[in-house]
């Protein structure tokens, strides 16, 4: 990953009254470990930018798996364990527990950008009132060969968002406060983070700011529940939801794509 550009840090963060406090808190949830979770952390740990935890949820997983996790000493991990499998359940545990004043997503299966957390912060410190940075990807296989890319450019997330996912989750930096005061994630099992964009795109004092730096390195593989049939049945009932709540076409428009995609895109 050394092809990118190194990313220069504000000293000024370095040299402040609260610089012993996490600005960042990197949240990931895994319950099973598919080869790729000592990779990732390893990625974490190796930011450029030291001011952030590093929270990892151990979820209905093996003891074996918790062991091997709990082996790797770093006084940045905080380590927690709970016999939950509900990935929305357990990313609230993640950002109840967080320091950081934003709230890094991050999957146990990817690999962080080393300069991926000092990117963020730069962004933020142009302009203060950012709640989300929403940020690109490369698309790696099983094997970790880049496959593809999927750059964010600026765009009119709320418009978008009855058409598909406007943001790569775990490629994304979100004020924790913006969490917490959206009542956390409450959506279903796989598409958690789907139900959190569409709540919160109703509120305009919500602020985003798209790049086209890849956070992270996005895998694909067969261990993944991305474009199953239970996904898209869940993003469908969000939108019952909201059509039901204040009915109006656009609205039902949006019922009637996500169901479509229920039949005709998802994984059987």
């Amino acid at each position: 990953m050394s092809d990118f550009q190194t990313i220069t840090v504000d000293a000024e963060m370095a040299t402040s009254d609260d610089a012993q406090r996490p600005y960042f808190s990197v949240v990931m949830c895994c319950n099973r470990d598919e080869g790729y979770i000592h990779q990732a952390i390893q990625s974490v740990l190796a930011q450029s930018f030291s001011l952030f935890e590093f929270v990892i949820v151990l979820n209905a997983c093996t003891d074996e798996l918790y062991a091997s996790v709990a082996a790797i000493t770093d006084p940045r991990i905080v380590l927690l364990r709970t016999e939950i499998g509900q990935l929305a359940f357990n990313l609230n545990l993640g950002v109840n527990s967080a320091k950081g004043e934003y709230i890094v997503r991050f999957d146990s299966d990817d690999i962080c950008h080393v300069d991926r957390l000092a990117e963020s912060y730069n962004l933020i410190r142009t302009d203060p009132a950012i709640d989300i940075v929403a940020g690109s990807c490369r698309i790696i296989d099983a094997a970790g060969t880049v496959i593809g890319a999927r750059a964010l450019r600026e765009q009119n997330w709320r418009s978008r968002i009855i058409y598909s996912n406007p943001f790569v989750h775990p490629a994304i930096a979100i004020r924790r406060d913006l969490i917490l005061r959206a009542r956390g994630y409450s959506g279903g099992f796989q598409s958690e983070d789907y139900d959190l964009w569409i709540r919160l795109a109703k509120r305009t004092d919500v602020k985003c700011i798209f790049t086209s730096f890849p956070m992270i390195d996005y895998r694909v593989s067969d261990f993944q529940s991305k474009g199953s049939r239970q996904a898209y049945a869940e993003v469908a009932s969000y939108f019952l939801r909201e059509f039901l709540i204040k009915p109006g076409f656009r609205r039902f428009f949006s019922v009637l794509l996500s169901i479509s995609k229920v039949f005709f895109k998802s994984k059987k």
